[in-house]
């Protein structure tokens, strides 16, 4: 199992700090991270890191070191971006909604309800 060493994760933390949009956060009491996971990488705060730069530095860091390029390798691949086409299925509450006999008259207040009584 890959544990990231210490002087990277210090990097990690001046990366995350240099890309803080907000003074003070509450959610990681100002680090800009929020904590490190079981591989020893840093979490970054959602709430006020600006994730896009921050990874673009982190990528810039690993491919200067390349004992970091094999385990952040996916990090450099390019992968397309596909829109699948999201099949809807119908759901019994959608075909509640379309009405299959349109001339079937449904209850309307006022009108004297027949069916099923009350004993």
């Amino acid at each position: 199992m890959f544990i990231l060493d210490e002087k990277h994760l210090e990097e990690a933390r001046k990366i995350a700090l240099k890309h803080r949009r907000k003074k003070s956060c509450g959610h990681c009491y100002d680090r800009g991270w929020i904590g490190v996971n079981e591989q020893n990488l840093l979490i970054l705060c959602t709430k006020c890191v600006d994730m896009e730069p921050a990874m673009e530095d982190w990528k810039t860091y690993v491919s200067g070191h390349d004992d970091l390029k094999e385990h952040f390798s996916e990090l450099f691949e390019d992968k397309p971006v596909e829109e699948e086409e999201i099949e809807h299925k119908a759901m019994p509450h959608d075909l509640k909604k379309m009405n299959p006999n349109p001339t079937k008259q449904t209850f309307m207040p006022g009108m004297k309800r027949t069916g099923l009584k009350k004993v």
